[in-house]
């Protein structure tokens, strides 16, 4: 097993842990969850092989239903967001989709910021419609998936900023 993958398996071990046991725990103002978990999906090597990225994005939101009693929400939405990313990928980066580390070096900060939100809306809207699955809860799952995908993505961008390598 080579280093990547190495580093592949313990994100996804701490990412399932955090959010399962320490963040859907916590619930600000009653109703919103932010989910770390994204993170894996959103860090992912944008060369490696889009069906391993697939079946992680599918286990990692059918472990998180099974640990905390979901409706299946989560292995939707993720799955989804996992089949879609190079398509997100392609839309936020342009010409730089291409580059291995694109994401990390040589792109704009408003292209890394769209690809991040992209992802994060996306996923949200489809985990909120799936959970409340009625046109009488429009407007909630519209509130939620705001309010949700702002604190998400204040969470996921902070993260980010722990693994920034210095440029001395």
């Amino acid at each position: 097993m080579s280093r990547d993958n190495l580093i592949v398996v313990f994100q996804f071990f701490l990412l399932l842990f955090l959010q399962s046991f320490l963040l859907n725990n916590i619930n600000f103002f009653g109703f919103i969850n932010p989910n770390l978990y994204l993170l894996l999906i959103v860090i992912h090597r944008l060369d490696s092989n889009p069906t391993i990225l697939i079946l992680l994005g599918f286990i990692l939101g059918l472990l998180i239903d099974l640990l905390n009693q979901g409706s299946g929400g989560h292995t939707i939405a993720t799955l989804t967001i996992a089949f879609l990313r190079p398509y997100i990928v392609k839309f936020s980066f342009g010409v730089n989709y291409d580059l291995p580390m694109g994401m990390v070096k040589g792109s704009p900060l408003s292209q890394r910021l769209i690809y991040i939100s992209t992802i994060i809306l996306v996923h949200h809207l489809l985990l909120y419609s799936v959970i409340y699955f009625s046109i009488d809860n429009t407007l909630t799952i519209i509130k939620n998936t705001l309010f949700t995908s702002f604190f998400t993505f204040v969470l996921i961008y902070t993260s980010l900023g722990l693994f920034k390598e210095k440029n001395d």
